[in-house]
């Protein structure tokens, strides 16, 4: 059997993919984050479905995917025998990718970078109301070389047209904490235990562990924007628009404590 796991990034797939592989045997093959129509296919045949003239494998397999490095054009998805997509409040996977740009400082071992941006954080933190997510956003990016925020518009019409193509099984990581697995579970034949440990070579991935933390952090610059452009699928997936805090508070706990794993300092190699 290959299971399969997509998302887009910081939207519970790796937490998906730690309950799904408790349940499973311990021989189970895993693989996280292939993106190569090779690959995908080299685990097909490790699995028992060689798909289009494999000879196919006889053990399980699970991999976790990446919306956005997957496409929906990628038709060898379609011969996996059960694909989920976990989905979440676009709010709260923007602040989560936020944080997470943080750790191309540690791979890049960019000091002055990281040092720049924790202190844009540390002022995030202290007020959250005075400064924008969205800039503070823009600014780690542009540290690091990766997209501006625009980048999330073209991701969320990504993930809609995926669904779309692929039909997969789909599940909001917001019921997942609430632990409603009883679909899931009869879908997969599985039992899912309500928490397993996240694999130590991908923990640096689990943050808080929660969700609508995004009220502490946009303000009203930023709550505009997010109207404007992810209106349209933050309603689609079943979100309400909802507001802001009145009086924020972001925790430091998920934020400034967080991001200081990837400080390059403690890198091995800036040792």
């Amino acid at each position: 059997m290959n299971y399969l796991i997509s998302g887009l990034a910081k939207s519970g797939t790796t937490m998906l993919f730690s309950r799904i592989l408790q349940a499973l045997d311990a021989a189970t093959e895993t693989f996280f984050e292939p993106d190569q129509q090779a690959q995908l296919r080299d685990i097909l045949c490790r699995g028992g479905s060689g798909g289009s003239g494999g000879s196919g494998g006889s053990g399980d397999t699970l991999t976790k995917v990446l919306i956005g490095r997957v496409l929906p054009k990628d038709s060898v998805l379609t011969d996996f025998d059960k694909h989920i997509v976990i989905y979440r409040d676009p709010r709260d996977q923007f602040i989560s990718m936020l944080l997470y740009l943080f750790y191309d400082f540690q791979l890049s071992g960019d000091q002055a970078g990281y040092d720049e941006c924790f202190a844009a954080l540390q002022r995030k933190q202290q007020n959250p109301s005075d400064f924008s997510a969205i800039e503070l956003y823009n600014q780690v990016a542009s540290c690091v070389g990766r997209a501006p925020v625009a980048v999330f518009n073209k991701l969320h019409r990504v993930q809609k047209d995926y669904i779309a193509a692929f039909a997969p099984f789909e599940v909001r990581y917001e019921e997942l904490l609430d632990g409603q697995w009883g679909e899931l579970e009869a879908h997969l034949q599985l039992t899912l235990k309500q928490d397993a440990p996240v694999p130590v070579e991908y923990s640096r991935v689990v943050r808080s562990k929660g969700y609508g933390d995004w009220r502490n952090w946009l303000n009203a610059d930023d709550t505009s924007y997010i109207d404007k452009h992810w209106g349209e699928s933050i309603r689609a997936l079943g979100y309400a628009e909802g507001e802001a805090e009145q009086n924020q508070r972001i925790a430091r706990e998920t934020t400034l404590d967080y991001v200081s794993q990837f400080d390059p300092r403690r890198h091995p190699a800036a040792q």
